[in-house]
């Protein structure tokens, strides 16, 4: 099982970064060879499309919260059980 764990998570990296080298060759950026550098992509993602990213982010948070909230269990068994401790 952990060979399987290991070899999926060099498959997905590997496929990362073919998916990487892929977006950044890509002629939207202005040439074959001219890919946006960090900086230009931090004043992009935090100048230009700052609101997007507010917004991204709050949802994101929504999102945890409802997965945690969802996840509780509040079965009488349960909090029995957490209130008595192990026996």
């Amino acid at each position: 099982m952990r060979g399987l764990s290991a070899l999926t998570q060099a498959g997905l990296l590997a496929f990362m970064l073919i998916l990487l080298s892929e977006v950044m060759s890509h002629s939207i950026w202005g040439g074959a060879g001219d890919a946006p550098s960090t900086l230009d992509f931090a004043v992009a993602l935090f100048g230009d499309w700052w609101l997007a990213t507010v917004i991204l982010g709050l949802l994101l948070a929504m999102a945890m919260i409802g997965a945690s909230y969802l996840v509780r269990d509040e079965r009488l068994a349960n909090l029995i059980w957490d209130l008595e401790g192990e026996q």
